[in-house]
């Protein structure tokens, strides 16, 4: 199994977001929510996300078209929550070095913006 993508979804503005973790594992690519200990598969990125998204909605519904909004969030296991921190880590390290040039520049004309 090898960690390949990481990515957040959302089901509403409202909500905190779902992890997603896509592992390639043999010559298929394997999502999984974390929240929700639910997996997918598909050939590719795009496939996988597409059936993914498909078994959360049905997982979802049928939460709320029992009551049993408590029993969804049922997370996975650390060793997938590590590799999902790992990936957004260098990631987010990409990211920045893409971004780096820009904001060095602004940095030096106009000091550090603070929120």
């Amino acid at each position: 199994m090898k960690p390949i993508k990481s990515m957040k979804c959302y089901i509403s503005k409202e909500l905190p977001p779902l992890h997603l973790l896509f592992t390639k594992e043999d010559d298929i690519i394997v999502v999984r929510c974390l929240d929700f200990s639910i997996s997918s598969h598909g050939i590719t990125i795009k496939e996988a996300l597409e059936s993914i998204n498909s078994s959360l909605i049905d997982y979802i519904k049928y939460g709320l078209e029992n009551s049993d909004i408590d029993s969804l969030f049922d997370p996975e296991l650390k060793e997938y929550w590590d590799m999902y921190r790992e990936l957004e880590i260098k990631q987010e390290k990409k990211s920045f070095k893409e971004h780096f040039k820009e904001v060095e520049k602004n940095v030096l004309n106009e000091g550090l913006i603070y929120a």
